[in-house]
C-alpha cells in the first residue's frame, strides 16, 4: 500500500518539471527593434521537417536536464545563430497547448535592429525569415490565426502572438501611467 508520503513526493514528481507540467517544447518570440518601430521574426520551416512550410517561432523539444528557457535559447541560437543567454530573456507567456495536447513554454526575446544582419539562418530548419510589425498583430489581437506575407500563422503560434498582443498592451498602459516608476516599491526619494 502507498502512504501519504510516497505519494505526496511522486505526485510532487510528476507535477513539477520533472513531469506533467514540464512543457513538451519551448519558443522564442524574437522581437527585433528596427528604425520602423518593433517588429516580430517569423520562421517559415523548411522542406523535409515536421509541418513544413508552416510559420512558427524558434523553438524545439526540451532537452533532459534542460529548463525551457534554455531550451528556447539554444533553439533560437540552432535556427538562427543569434545567441541569448536564458536570463536575458525579457520573460516568459503563458504556456500554450496544442490542439494535439503538447504543450509549449513561450519566452520573450528582444534583439537590436542590427540583428537581421547577424542571423545565420539554419537552411536545414528555416526556408524563409518573415519580419512583420508587431503593430501589424496589435491592431487583431484575438484573431485565430493571421495572413502573414502570403502564409497563415495559426495554432500555437497564433495563441503565443494573441498572449503577447496582451502583455504588449499592458507593458504599454504601465509605461503611461505616472505612477508606474512608483509600482512594486521601487519608489525613489
Amino acid at each position: 500500500m502507498r502512504t501519504k508520503q510516497h505519494m505526496e513526493l511522486a505526485l510532487r514528481r510528476v507535477l513539477t518539471g520533472e513531469g506533467l507540467a514540464r512543457p513538451d517544447f519551448a519558443v522564442v518570440i524574437p522581437v527585433i527593434w528596427t528604425q520602423n518601430g518593433p517588429e516580430l521574426l517569423i520562421e517559415v520551416r523548411a522542406a523535409g521537417i515536421s509541418q513544413e512550410g508552416d510559420p512558427c517561432f524558434p523553438g524545439g523539444r526540451i532537452e533532459p536536464g534542460e529548463t525551457p528557457a534554455q531550451a528556447a535559447a539554444r533553439e533560437l541560437e540552432e535556427e538562427l545563430g543569434m545567441r541569448i543567454e536564458p536570463e536575458q530573456l525579457l520573460g516568459q507567456l503563458p504556456t500554450v497547448q496544442t490542439y494535439l495536447g503538447g504543450r509549449t513554454d513561450v519566452f520573450v526575446g528582444s534583439l537590436p535592429g542590427d540583428a537581421r544582419d547577424q542571423l545565420r539562418i539554419n537552411r536545414a530548419e528555416v526556408a524563409q525569415l518573415l519580419q512583420v510589425p508587431v503593430s501589424f498583430f496589435l491592431e487583431r489581437p484575438t484573431n485565430s490565426c493571421y495572413g502573414v506575407q502570403g502564409h497563415t500563422v495559426w495554432g500555437m503560434t497564433a495563441g503565443a502572438i494573441r498572449h503577447l498582443c496582451a502583455a504588449w498592451r499592458q507593458a504599454e498602459r504601465e509605461t503611461e501611467s505616472p505612477e508606474s516608476a512608483f509600482s512594486n516599491g521601487n519608489r525613489h526619494t
